[in-house]
């Protein structure tokens, strides 16, 4: 058996009933990914009793914990999914064989975040068949980076925390749903501030977005496993790398007011058909904290440009609406 290769290895993803439940029968999603790299550890404790021996008795299983981040390059036909675990299970409206979802925020009810999600790596034809299926349990996301610049891909990183991993020889969904893979691309990105109003040469742009998931949550009597992994505020924060040319960027932070941020990402004309899927990204009221350039050399200044999202009235506005032909969201 030679050395099993990344580039054959499938993950596929379902969203469960209730934590740590995967459903009887799944109607799972292939999750193309760029590095995936979450896994289970466990500890080992050791008992330190002094019984005349110099050597350490035998230890016993600890602790389990899973965690780790998949990379992905933002796709239409499974962004859906991540955000549907990142953000909440979104509202839907169907116009025309063209169905926009919402994802926002929210503490409780339809939209809120689901109880967890099941990942399954499947190994290939050639792994011993016995341990073939590795099934991360009880996944939820804890945390998620953004990052685009003016070309390639706009890099989606969620981190997940969950509660344990088993291996098996049989699949969770022998005949997973593939929606392919077809990533937005920089190019066809539009970023505006402040509605239009703040006018900003923006080279690069990270966002930030966190669950601040409660991960104590060890339990007696469920073999050292978290029993659950309940959300604490939604946060969002970000940073923009941006070229000096005048003092907008300096001005908008010095006096600390708010301003605003939409990304749009689309392929081809963006109306929301099979080719032409759109994603927007509209933070509503952001604040940046004040700096000022400096001049580390001869050549062009750039500015960077701290910000940090917050709510108004009511729940943060903190929006993705995706418009796209699927018909529903895994």
């Amino acid at each position: 058996m030679g050395q099993v290769r990344g580039a054959n290895i499938r993950l596929i993803g379902v969203t469960d009933p209730a934590y740590r439940t995967p459903r009887v029968t799944p109607d799972a999603l292939i999750l193309p990914f760029v590095s995936h790299g979450v896994a289970a550890s466990e500890t080992r404790d050791t008992d330190e009793t002094i019984d005349g021996y110099r050597g350490m008795n035998r230890s016993v299983a600890g602790a389990q914990t899973l965690n780790g981040p998949v990379q992905i390059n933002a796709a239409p036909q499974t962004i859906g999914f991540w955000l549907k675990h990142l953000i909440g299970t979104p509202t839907s409206s169907l116009a025309t064989g063209v169905t926009t979802y919402v994802f926002t925020p929210a503490a409780s009810g339809a939209t809120a975040l689901p109880p967890s999600f099941t990942l399954e790596q499947d190994m290939g034809a050639g792994f011993t068949s016995g341990s073939r299926y590795v099934r991360h349990l009880g996944c939820r996301i804890a945390s998620c980076a953004i990052s685009m610049g003016p070309t390639g891909f706009i890099q989606f990183t969620p981190t997940i925390a969950g509660s344990n991993a088993t291996v098996g020889a049989t699949a969770l969904d022998s005949t997973p749903t593939d929606t392919g893979h077809a990533a937005f691309e920089s190019l066809s990105a539009a970023l505006v501030f402040g509605g239009g109003s703040l006018a900003l040469d923006v080279a690069k742009l990270d966002l930030a977005l966190t669950n601040n998931l409660d991960e104590d949550t060890l339990v007696i009597g469920s073999n050292g496993m978290r029993g659950d992994l309940p959300e604490g505020k939604f946060g969002c924060t970000g940073a923009i790398d941006t070229l000096v040319k005048d003092d907008t960027l300096v001005q908008q932070a010095l006096s600390d007011t708010d301003t605003s941020l939409l990304l749009t990402l689309k392929r081809g004309t963006g109306d929301g058909t099979d080719g032409n899927e759109q994603l927007t990204i509209s933070i509503p009221a952001l604040v940046f904290a004040k700096n000022t350039p400096v001049v580390p050399g001869p050549k062009g200044l750039r500015l960077t440009g701290n910000f940090t999202s917050h709510r108004t009235s009511g729940e943060t506005g903190v929006t993705f609406t995706l418009k796209s032909p699927l018909a529903a969201i895994q």
